[in-house]
């Protein structure tokens, strides 16, 4: 058993990259953002395969996402929904929501997946508890703790809740008075997250950090 992490090089990622598996309407949104001051915010193949498997495990019936962005995560999410499965998807930025919901109708997805427009903390507490088999956050990072508080009450037990962006590009690693906002509260969620007694909880080095926790 190997006590170590494996260093990810660049051999390393182009043999990764090898089995990446992007869907062409997918792929198409990735040719679409070039050049884009935001390109960088699209998700990862990696992380979207693993996505697509997470909703599939937990059943595929309703997923809650908190940040759309321009709708590549609620794709991947998507094809691991069963035929009458949907997603409530959280943005707050109106341009944004308006690329994802055109994305989703040229892909046909418009009526599998829900925009709910405005900050999440304002829709969040009008979702039913108990009502999703996953949820998985990507948003403003000091909202994180926040979000996580609301996807306990709403995702049911033995569902999931995936949080985005927890290694903040490596500067969680900084000493505390040198982190900036984003890694700072990154830490203090990854802190409650792992600490909460509701769950159980993995952080996973995929792409740039996820949480992977199981309600209990």
């Amino acid at each position: 058993m190997a006590s170590d992490r494996l260093p990810i090089g660049d051999a390393l990622s182009a043999h990764l990259d090898r089995f990446a598996r992007i869907p062409e309407e997918i792929a198409a949104l990735h040719r679409r953002m070039e050049g884009d001051q935001w390109e960088v915010m699209m998700t990862h193949p990696d992380l979207g395969a693993l996505l697509e498997v997470l909703v599939r495990a937990s059943g595929g019936r309703s997923v809650l996402e908190v940040g759309t962005f321009v709708g590549t995560s609620a794709a991947w999410m998507a094809r691991g929904l069963e035929p009458t499965g949907h997603i409530d998807t959280l943005e707050a930025d109106g341009e944004r929501a308006r690329r994802a919901e055109e994305f989703f109708a040229e892909t046909g997805l418009a009526d599998r997946i829900r925009v709910h427009r405005g900050p999440a903390e304002a829709t969040l507490p009008g979702l039913p508890a108990d009502a999703y088999d996953l949820c998985y956050i990507d948003a403003d990072k000091p909202g994180y703790i926040g979000y996580l508080e609301h996807a306990v009450r709403v995702v049911r037990t033995g569902g999931l809740i995936v949080a985005d962006n927890v290694l903040a590009g490596g500067r969680v690693a900084l000493p505390e008075g040198e982190r900036d906002a984003n890694a700072a509260a990154l830490v203090a969620f990854t802190e409650a997250a792992t600490g909460d007694p509701r769950l159980r909880t993995a952080v996973l080095t995929v792409g740039d950090g996820v949480t992977l926790s199981v309600v209990l």
